[in-house]
Parts: C-alpha cells; sequence; structure tokens
C-alpha cells in the first residue's frame, strides 16, 4: 500500500485549524476586544421594576460596554459555588441586558458602589467603570491612606466625594477577626482631573457609607456625616454649617437634599414597638441645613419591619423614592455602629425593593428583585428624576454566553487534540506497513549495527 501524499495531511490540519479558529475566535476576541463602538446612543433612562440574579458567566462591562445604565444592584448568593460576593450587576438603559463589574471589595450597591446620575460610570472601591466603554481609572490616594470609598455624586457627576480609610483584621470579644477602620478622611474629587480636595477627618468608628454624604443641587455644597453630628461645607472644605443630631439619625441618603435645596432630610432609627416581628421603625423628616431644626416639610409616617430605609431621591411627583431593606426573621435590631455596616448580610435578607412614598405615606412601587436577588441597590439620579418605569426583562437562568464561549473554545480544542492525536497515530501505522510490504523476507528492517 502506497503511503498517503504528506500533502494531504496538511490540508487535513490546515481544514481543522480552520474550524477551530472560526469556532474560537469571536469567544476570544470578545475576551480580549474593548467594544468602545457597541455602545448605542443613551437612551433616555428609566427604572425596571423588577430584576433578577444574573447568569454565572453573563459579559462583564469591559468586554461588553453598555451606554448606560439605570441601576446596579448586588447580592452575595446569585451563584452559591462560586458565591458571587464582589460582583456588580449593571442593567442596560434601553434593553435590560445584564452586565457584571468584578469590584476587587465586597462592595454593596448604593452604599460603596455607586451609580453616576447619567448611569454612564460605577464608582467602586479604588477605582471607576466607565460603563460605556469597559474602561477602568484608578481612584486617587486620599492623604496617604491606602483605600478610596466612594461617598457621593454630585448632581452633574463632575465632582466625587470619597474617603480615604486605613484599617485592617482585628479581633473582637468574641473572636471572630473583623475589618476595622482606624483612620478616615473625607475629600471631593474632580472626576475628569484627578484633582483632589481634602474636607475633613471622620470619625473611624461612625462611617455608613450609603447614609455619609450628599451633594446639594447646585452641586457645590456638600452635607456629610461626623459623628452625631451634619456638617455643611462647600466643596474646597470651608465648613459653613454644623448642627447636633441624636444617636441612630443619619443623613437620609444621596437624595438628602430636597429639590429646591432649601431643605435637608434625616432619618431616624426609632428602635421601639413591642411585638413588631422587628422592634424598629424608620422616619425622613426635613430639617434646616443651617440650625438642624424641623422644617413645615411634610414628616412621611413610619416605616415598620426594616433593617434600613434610604433616601434615593426625589420622584417628579415629590414622592420620596426609598430603599428598603428587610430583616432575615428572628434577628435582633442592628444599628449604623453594627460591624461591618447595618445592612450587613448575616441579618438583611436579599429582597430589598425601592418604593416611592407620598405625603400619606402611601408607597407606589418602583422595582423589586425576584428569586432573591437584590441585596444592595443604587438607582441613577437620571432615571429617578425622568419618573419613568417598564416592565423589567430578566436575564435567562443557566450558564451564561461568556463561560459558553469558553466551554466551545475548550471542547474544540479537545477535538482539534484528538484529531492530531489520530492522524499521527494512522500515518505512523501506514508508515510502519508499507516499510514491512517492500522489505525481502527475512530482511531486518531496523537500524543497521555496523
Amino acid at each position: 500500500m502506497t503511503p498517503a501524499p504528506p500533502w494531504r495531511w496538511t490540508i487535513a490540519a490546515a481544514a481543522l485549524l480552520v474550524l477551530v479558529a472560526g469556532t474560537a475566535a469571536p469567544g476570544l476576541a470578545a475576551a480580549d476586544h474593548d467594544d468602545t463602538a457597541a455602545a448605542p446612543p443613551v437612551p433616555r433612562l428609566s427604572v425596571p421594576d423588577r430584576l433578577g440574579p444574573p447568569q454565572w458567566g453573563a459579559w462583564e462591562v469591559r468586554h461588553r460596554p453598555v451606554a448606560a445604565a439605570p441601576a446596579i444592584f448586588t447580592a452575595e448568593n446569585w451563584w452559591y459555588e462560586p458565591p458571587s460576593l464582589g460582583s456588580v450587576a449593571v442593567v442596560a438603559a434601553g434593553t435590560d441586558d445584564y452586565r457584571l463589574l468584578a469590584s476587587g471589595w465586597p462592595a454593596r450597591a448604593g452604599e460603596d458602589a455607586l451609580l453616576s446620575p447619567d448611569g454612564r460610570t460605577v464608582a467602586l472601591p479604588n477605582h471607576l467603570v466607565e460603563t460605556h466603554t469597559g474602561r477602568t481609572r484608578s481612584l486617587p490616594s486620599v492623604d496617604g491612606t491606602g483605600d478610596s470609598m466612594p461617598a457621593a455624586w454630585s448632581p452633574d457627576g463632575d465632582l466625587l466625594a470619597l474617603v480615604g480609610i486605613d484599617g485592617g483584621y482585628a479581633a473582637q470579644q468574641d473572636g471572630v477577626e473583623t475589618y476595622t477602620v482606624r483612620r478616615a478622611v473625607l475629600a471631593v474629587s474632580e472626576v475628569a482631573s484627578g484633582r483632589l480636595t481634602t474636607v475633613a477627618d471622620l470619625r473611624p468608628d461612625a462611617l455608613a457609607f450609603g447614609w455619609l454624604a450628599a451633594f446639594a443641587p447646585d452641586g457645590r455644597t456638600l452635607a456629610y456625616q461626623a459623628g452625631d453630628s451634619v456638617v455643611v461645607a462647600t466643596v474646597d472644605g470651608r465648613t459653613l454649617h454644623r448642627f447636633p443630631v441624636p444617636p441612630g439619625t443619619r443623613l437620609a441618603g444621596k437624595g438628602a437634599w430636597i429639590p429646591d435645596g432649601t431643605g435637608l432630610t434625616l432619618v431616624d432609627q426609632r428602635r421601639c414597638c413591642t411585638g413588631d416581628a422587628y422592634a424598629a421603625r424608620w422616619q425622613l423628616r426635613v430639617v434646616s441645613p443651617n440650625s438642624g431644626r424641623d422644617l413645615p416639610h411634610a414628616v412621611l409616617p413610619e416605616q415598620a419591619g426594616l433593617v434600613a430605609l434610604r433616601l434615593l431621591g426625589w420622584a417628579p411627583d415629590g414622592a420620596a423614592v426609598v430603599a428598603r431593606y428587610r430583616p432575615e426573621p428572628g434577628i435582633t435590631v442592628a444599628g449604623f455602629d453594627a460591624p461591618d455596616g447595618i445592612t450587613n448580610g448575616a441579618w438583611t435578607a436579599t429582597d430589598t425593593d425601592v418604593v416611592a412614598l407620598d405625603r400619606q405615606g402611601a408607597a407606589r412601587t418602583v422595582l423589586v428583585g425576584v428569586d432573591q436577588a437584590v441585596h444592595g441597590i443604587d438607582v441613577a439620579d437620571q432615571a429617578i428624576g425622568s419618573g419613568l418605569t417598564h416592565s423589567g426583562h430578566l436575564p435567562p437562568r443557566g450558564v451564561g454566553p461568556r463561560y459558553r464561549r469558553y466551554a466551545v473554545v475548550a471542547g474544540t480544542a479537545g477535538v482539534l487534540l484528538v484529531a492530531g492525536l489520530a492522524v499521527g497515530f494512522t500515518r505512523r501505522s501506514r508508515r510502519r506497513t508499507a516499510t514491512h510490504s517492500t522489505a525481502p523476507a527475512g530482511s531486518d528492517t531496523g537500524p543497521d549495527p555496523r
């Protein structure tokens, strides 16, 4: 038998390589390509009325940018192995496609993972991510501290309040090691230039991200929590007013300033109400930013059964748009001084929702999570201000497209390996057969010992 000419094997191998390249290239390109041209024009931001767990292996923003996001959210249990702690879900405006961000920190949306007012940038611990390009930029270090934590965006998105922290893990009385902040410094950063202005040192034991700072509508005035006081300052660090607040009272959230800038909203936690499943209630009240005295503005009725209440902003009809955090069954009441924050997942359920509270206290649902999808939530200011909502499109179940691509690449590579081994084995077998069939009977076809 005559062995096949070598060129035939070359053609066969080349055909397999073309097949592999055609299958694998899209996945590999997706993994490496920063597709900045793929983001469509920015639609008017509308809030999806429901959110679901993103797929394990969903596209990351750096691989598949989106024009803008009306909302971001977090939870620890989207995928049980591996857990989703440290992942932030980004909801694409106009399509409700989901993207993922790796925060590098156990960040909670709305607390230390903050969506810019236009939904085009996410501030995370130590860095910014542009949703429309996928690009990442480092946040500046604040006064030599080790980590820079986002605290609040200005209304135009040009400024970002930061808290620089130094800390480490320390054993508590029960023997459990907990991250403890030893130093905290508040600053304001110009996003475009990175220029930083230090505002004040903060009490490291009294930080409550999400309830820490809020820009006034003019974008040049900042209110922040300093222990049991609220301070109103200019963005260049000049203190305008300071007033005390009772224990358990904080700035209500990023939407603390009322729309005309004449009032500042505080949130009070009142421990009370024997017989309630969770013995604490929450109330929003508006005070003078000059003195802290209550203003003759509608005081909303108390909200019961919540771990925490955070003010995101104001709807066009004047309703207060709030995030409501609910407790796990049977847990004790937590306060703002709780280790790892008041919304710690050990006692906070993953069914946080967003509602609009009118002056009579009626709650109009804005956004809910399904299948325990939402622990932390942030909604873009422009989405809140638009007053628009729509029926949210939930992601499909199962493994996401990024990991499916990787599986195809791995499978095709396996086919190529098996095919290559088969080709090599067949060629060697045919060569041996041809050699034996052409050798004289009794001849030694091995190497000549001489």
